[in-house]
């Protein structure tokens, strides 16, 4: 008696769900197109007045929208098939992830672009001796660098600094920076002037509600990603160092 083993029987499924035709995108060889290349080139490694220049965040803008085709590519991928296996999630994981780092990293530049920027370590210029090796060395490769773009007209990804399309911004931001300080100090000093030279219990509480109601309002302008918490904090504390003033200059106020 011979006993036949049978081959197990495939599993059961719903015949009228079409089997999807899965794809793969091939990612190491998907380049951007020639003219994003061209584009950042100008960006990148240009000549002016002062001689050779090699912009870092250029080069990294470039990456940062090549992260973004292959996100699209996959997600594309995704919803052309009309599935999403493990395999798809972890691309995503990891291409999410590296653009993520990317974006921290523009974060990083842009502060240290602000903070000093002749001494931007993402702008090599040919005035620095070993910089300026570095930039003979493309030229030595048969890589000439562009005439200087003026304006930012790259438009594939944000404006960044690191650039002479961006110095006006980081100058800008300086101002800014400065701007706020004195505002900061205004809005201290100027009710408390008024409250010294303007007598009355009445004046003064005039003053802190108006200063208090323009001191909430500019921080909720000028701190869009804040809590509303955190700024209810902010304008507390505020009006408590208007009110103290009031209890200790005005008689009887306590």
């Amino acid at each position: 008696m011979s006993i036949t083993s049978a081959s197990p029987a495939p599993p059961a499924g719903n015949p009228s769900l079409p089997k999807p035709d899965i794809e793969t995108t091939i990612h190491s060889s998907d380049p951007i197109s020639k003219v994003v290349v061209d584009t950042a080139r100008k960006h990148t490694f240009y000549t002016n007045e002062r001689g050779m220049r090699f912009n870092l965040v250029a080069l990294h803008r470039m990456n940062m929208h090549y992260l973004r085709k292959r996100l699209i590519d996959e997600a594309a991928t995704i919803f052309k098939n009309g599935v999403m296996d493990d395999e798809n999630s972890k691309t995503l994981t990891l291409l999410m992830r590296d653009y993520c780092t990317a974006v921290r990293d523009r974060e990083c530049m842009r502060d240290l672009a602000y903070r000093d920027w002749n001494n931007n370590p993402f702008h090599l210029k040919a005035e620095r001796e070993m910089e300026r090796g570095l930039l003979e060395h493309l030229g030595a490769q048969g890589i000439e660098p562009e005439q200087e773009i003026l304006g930012d007209d790259a438009g594939f990804a944000p404006k960044l600094p690191g650039g002479p399309w961006d110095y006006p911004s980081a100058q800008r931001s300086r101002k800014e920076r400065y701007a706020l300080t004195v505002l900061g100090s205004l809005i201290i000093i100027v009710p408390m002037v008024i409250m010294s030279y303007v007598p009355g219990q009445t004046a003064s509480i005039a003053t802190v509600v108006s200063c208090t109601m323009f001191f909430a309002v500019a921080t909720a302008y000028f701190s869009p990603t804040k809590p509303p918490l955190e700024l209810m904090i902010a304008t507390a504390a505020y009006a408590a160092v208007l009110v103290v003033f009031v209890g200790a200059s005005v008689p009887g106020a306590s």
